[in-house]
């Protein structure tokens, strides 16, 4: 099913029109209810998370702790780079993030709790079996509001370069969504997962500009 979005962050009329709904324009009761109980509050903020996880990849000390003022045989081999952050410097091999170091927060607590090699945490105990992009899209929506983007993306290196290595799933399955279902699995652009078949068009396009000028029409009514 194909959704229209617009980029008006509010709840919109816009937000119902849905090629192939069966309704009107495809307005449920249960879309209006949730759109008036959207109103007026906000669960999340604007904030976009990266989690980059390397299998047998460089450690933390060649990415984002690079300790330069260790022996060398503690140091990392690939040097050091210095940030926009006084005082803080990344591995050898990234300048461009370093000139972005006070745009991200480079998180260095995390403690896994055993020395299993595993995915936690994107996909453990602590977050219920659950990819934890997907305990994100459970709470702030499938997708963005605005945009009509995913909230929840898995990169496999496959989604950049199709001749390389599928997604290693020997430590866990990225893409578990526990008891969360299947709706809320993260969204693989390298996968033909549904998805990604539901943002393919089948739609002739005479018919979605008949659907677009419907759109207008419903824009001026008066709720």
């Amino acid at each position: 099913m194909l959704t229209i979005f617009d980029r008006d962050s509010r709840a919109h009329r816009r937000t119902f029109l849905r090629v192939g709904g069966l309704t009107l324009g495809g307005l449920t009761l249960a879309d209006l209810f949730a759109v008036r109980a959207a109103q007026g509050r906000r669960l999340v903020s604007d904030k976009s998370v990266i989690f980059l996880f390397l299998h047998g990849g460089p450690s933390q000390i060649e990415t984002f702790d690079p300790k330069d003022g260790s022996p060398a045989e503690f140091r990392s081999v690939t040097g050091s780079v210095r940030t926009r952050i006084p005082g803080v410097t990344f591995g050898g091999t990234f300048p461009r993030l370093a000139a972005m170091a006070d745009k991200v927060a480079i998180v260095r607590s995390f403690v896994p709790g055993d020395g299993n090699h595993d995915i936690k945490p994107i996909v453990g105990r602590d977050t219920f079996g659950a990819n934890l992009g997907s305990i994100y899209s459970r709470v702030a929506g499938r997708n963005h509001p605005a945009t009509g983007l995913p909230t929840n993306i898995l990169l496999f290196p496959r989604a950049v370069d199709p001749n390389t290595q599928p997604g290693n799933m020997s430590f866990g399955r990225f893409a578990a969504t526990g008891t969360l279902g299947t709706a809320h699995a993260p969204y693989d652009p390298s996968a033909g997962t549904n998805a990604v078949n539901d943002m393919r068009l089948h739609v002739p396009l005479a018919r979605l500009e008949d659907r677009r000028r419907l759109l207008g029409q419903l824009d001026q009514v008066q709720w």
